[in-house]
């Protein structure tokens, strides 16, 4: 399926355009600080950059006439129990909440969200967990079962779904100790706790399921559809996860 990546100020501008989005009642803005990622960037960055450069305080990405400017936070750390990961829209976690059929290292990893800036606006444009301090030396898809390789930054991806404006990393034997009546209202659940840690326009919540949890964060702009990305260290082992939020044509921008 070919994917035409709308660039952010086309989108931003709709966004910024509408009533709603201006005057709509927000909560209280949760003020306790967040764990900043301070690290700099390898001297030997793998094509997509912007996957590793996006999380370190101070990067710039130029969309248009407007720079944004990005840094990393870590919001908690995810359990991984079994290895087997899902990335989803928690309202459909019963029929989209398919592992990856890549086995990641068990453990507990954080989770960190990249955070987009601009003026007095703050928009996630990607979320991973880290595995590792290895550097990455290669990106691919993360595959579901019967899903075939691609290139990384061609017109094909695959790609998830999300209605909800959030999507959650959860290992699979989290998901499988929700019971229906908690899945029928896992949205409105995740939603209310989110709340609580309402930021400038993103928001998120480490959400314990014991004696498991889940991650739960803003998805960009919204709706849309998605893609995940495993970045592979010198010895083949996974140490990212990766959801791109599609703020950024870095496909289009990296050819140039």
């Amino acid at each position: 399926m070919k994917i035409i990546i709308i660039t952010l100020t086309v989108v931003l501008l709709t966004l910024l355009s509408c009533n709603n989005f201006k005057q709509r009642e927000r909560p209280s803005i949760a003020r306790e600080a967040l764990d900043t990622i301070t690290t700099t960037a390898s001297n030997n960055l793998v094509a997509p950059n912007l996957f590793e450069t996006a999380f370190i305080k101070g990067t710039k990405q130029k969309v248009k006439e407007s720079d944004f400017s990005l840094y990393g936070i870590t919001i908690g750390k995810i359990k991984v129990v079994s290895g087997h990961l899902i990335v989803c829209d928690p309202l459909h976690i019963d029929k989209y909440g398919i592992p990856f059929t890549q086995l990641f290292p068990t453990g507990e990893f954080p989770v960190q969200l990249s955070i987009a800036k601009l003026e007095n606006e703050e928009l996630t444009a990607f979320a991973r967990i880290k595995f590792s301090d290895e550097p990455v030396t290669r990106w691919e898809f993360a595959l579901q079962k019967d899903q075939q390789p691609l290139p990384v930054g061609g017109e094909e991806m695959h790609t998830y779904g999300i209605d909800g404006g959030v999507v959650i990393f959860v290992d699979e034997a989290a998901a499988k100790v929700l019971d229906p009546k908690t899945v029928e209202n896992f949205e409105s659940i995740l939603f209310k706790e989110m709340e609580k840690n309402y930021r400038e326009v993103w928001k998120y919540v480490m959400y314990n399921i014991e004696p498991h949890n889940l991650a739960c964060f803003s998805t960009g702009l919204g709706d849309g559809r998605y893609a995940t990305y495993i970045g592979f260290d010198a010895t083949g082992k996974p140490c990212r996860l990766l959801t791109d939020f599609n703020l950024f044509d870095w496909r289009n921008n990296e050819k140039k």
